[in-house]
């Protein structure tokens, strides 16, 4: 029988990493199918703003015209529409991925559709979309107050959208729990971020760094039309890694299931009360042998 994740059970630091990439084995087609649905739009329109704020940047560089007007103003566009993409994608690929695990958890390990899935983007997505503007504002704030303040909230933060999400609560009642739940645990989540974040910083790497290596040599060769389609390409391959961010979503998930346990045993007081109730899924399992 094919083994199924209980999400709601406590974990240490090795099991959440490695249950998050069983969990993502097990659901790579049903979650990258949803993610692609969803913010596929956010891949195409990442690689059109990656590849000409690319070569904006270096064509204004390039440029013999210190005063060149034009060009700056091409890269500085470009650079700000890629970043307000990037970010917009960021958001799409985390509430999406929070929302597949939702209804994961209450369809009881069955695979998720893209409509089951979208169906709840729909409805956090407002909450969600200002939740995020705000923490992101109150992170940036504390960074700014000698940066330690800013690095102390960020695992914090990071789990108010799934409690949002899980327990469908409002903002006020996921950012007090959220303080609540990483009490005493706050370097655990901390270090999944940062092992997770290496992970999805190394698999972007294999677009960024030819990236920008092509860009780079418009300075010194003439690619005027080789680098194009060059550039697109990896562009795209950028964006479309960029869906590796499904990675520490999963993994702060399972943060959230593990502290949730730890503090107020949500998963076993649902065991003792599915004591004695016959499910279908009873059947599944193998017979004893004698």
């Amino acid at each position: 029988m094919k083994y199924i994740i209980e999400l709601r059970r406590i974990r240490d630091f090795g099991e959440i990493i490695n249950d998050t990439f069983t969990f993502l084995k097990q659901n790579f087609k049903p979650l990258f199918s949803s993610l692609l649905v969803i913010c596929g739009f956010f891949v195409l329109v990442g690689t059109a703003t990656t590849a000409f704020s690319q070569i904006a940047i270096y064509d204004s560089a390039a440029s013999t015209q210190i005063s060149d007007y034009n060009s700056g103003l091409n890269a500085g566009l470009g650079v700000i529409a890629n970043a307000l993409v990037t970010v917009l994608s960021q958001f799409f690929i985390y509430l999406t991925t929070l929302c597949f695990v939702a209804v994961y958890l209450e369809k009881k390990g069955e695979k998720p559709t893209a409509q089951d899935v979208w169906n709840y983007f729909k409805h956090y997505f407002f909450r969600s979309l200002g939740s995020a503007f705000l923490l992101m504002i109150l992170t940036c704030l504390g960074f700014l107050f000698c940066f330690i303040p800013g690095i102390y909230l960020m695992p914090i933060f990071y789990l108010v959208l799934p409690i949002m999400v899980m327990e469908n609560a409002s903002f006020n009642y996921s950012f007090n729990k959220g303080f609540k739940l990483i009490k005493d645990y706050w370097w655990t989540v901390f270090g999944i971020i940062f092992v997770c974040s290496l992970i999805v910083s190394v698999c972007s790497s294999i677009a960024t760094v030819p990236l920008t290596l092509v860009a780079s040599l418009r300075l010194f060769v003439s690619l005027k039309y080789v680098s194009w389609p060059i550039m697109i390409f990896f562009s795209m391959l950028q964006n479309i890694l960029m869906l590796t961010y499904a990675i520490p979503t999963i993994a702060i998930a399972l943060c959230y299931f593990s502290l949730e346990e730890r503090k107020d045993g949500t998963g076993i007081l649902e065991r003792i009360e599915a004591f004695g109730i016959h499910t279908d899924k009873a059947d599944d399992l193998p017979a004893e042998q004698y």
